[in-house]
């Protein structure tokens, strides 16, 4: 599809409903996988010497006797008003059982945001601008090397050698609060660190290329010639064209951004919503889980509408385009 052509206004309402709808099947998935999980809340809960009458009360209280679409297309029609239930496990409200996690995953994410965005910009600068060079080697060997190493490897290398062999830093938060995370900021160094490495790489790459690109085109040739500023031609017309495709690839990166701070959660046993998450699935806690998948789909979703927005206002277009 030719996205130029579209009218913006058009191109939004279109996005936004895919949007809507990629996170209704998502919901919809999540939940008849729950489904397939062996037993339910009452029996995964229940004292294991209750008989089969008690469990099935348990069942009626708890509601888990209605048809698996009624309680779902119950529990939807409730959640868009912003209430999504009460847990399975201690009967207290979702919403109050998942702030404090999302509070650190929301911590982690935005930390890491600041951190991984000019970290990558500055380093793909660095390796494009002297393409070839004994820094740009360097700069590319590593890209790859880190891009190969899955998350959960890297978590656990850092963890054997900066925290078992060298006992510099924490290995896990097991047993520590959220509230330890602001009196103890050298619990984040490692989690950040491979989330940062994760995220960045990738964009790295792009705006090296982007760069190389860049500086092959004849109007920065001539500017060059006629003694243009370097700082000027880096910021004015460099880096504009240059950053264009790694817009495209923080739709991508919010996303894994997304996934990187539940996979560094789980391995370092952070109290966040990944934590929350797998104990809700033990608990076989329905509201709960589709309570954060709610949410975390919400900002995923959301965050590639943003960016396919914004690249669509990028599209080169022709003059009728524009006159749209």
């Amino acid at each position: 599809m030719d996205v130029s052509s579209i009218p913006f206004g058009r191109f939004v309402l279109w996005r936004v409903s895919i949007g809507v709808g990629q996170l209704l099947v998502l919901l919809i998935l999540v939940f008849a996988l729950s489904l397939l999980l062996p037993g339910d809340a009452a029996d995964v809960q229940g004292n294991p010497v209750l008989g089969a009458q008690q469990r099935e009360a348990a069942r009626e209280l708890l509601g888990l006797d209605a048809p698996p679409a009624q309680r779902f297309l119950h529990w939807l029609a409730h959640a868009v008003t912003g209430d999504f239930g009460v847990s399975y496990a201690n009967g207290a409200p979702v919403a109050d059982l998942i702030v404090e996690p999302f509070l650190v995953t929301v911590l982690m994410a935005v930390l890491s945001l600041l951190l991984w965005v000019p970290l990558a910009v500055t380093v793909g600068f660095a390796a494009g601008l002297r393409p070839g060079s004994r820094r740009d080697r360097v700069i590319t060997t590593l890209c790859v090397g880190l891009d190969a190493v899955p998350d959960f490897v890297l978590a656990i290398l850092l963890v054997t050698s900066v925290s078992l062999e060298l006992r510099l830093l924490p290995a896990t938060f097991l047993g520590t609060e959220p509230s330890t995370i602001l009196r103890r900021p050298e619990y984040l160094v490692l989690p950040l660190v491979v989330m940062v490495v994760r995220v960045a790489v990738p964009v790295v790459r792009l705006v090296r290329a982007g760069v190389v690109d860049v500086l092959d085109r004849p109007y920065i040739v001539q500017a060059r010639r006629l003694g243009v500023a370097r700082g000027s031609l880096l910021i004015r017309h460099i880096a504009p064209n240059a950053l264009t495709p790694a817009v495209q690839e923080l739709g991508r990166t919010g996303g894994g951004l997304l996934s990187g701070v539940l996979i560094v959660e789980a391995v370092f046993v952070m109290p966040g919503i990944a934590s929350q998450l797998i104990g809700a699935i033990g608990d076989r806690d329905d509201p709960v889980i589709l309570a954060i998948v709610l949410i975390t789909g919400t900002a995923a979703i959301t965050t590639n509408v943003v960016v396919d927005l914004v690249g669509q206002r990028l599209v080169p277009r022709s003059a009728e385009g524009v006159r749209r």
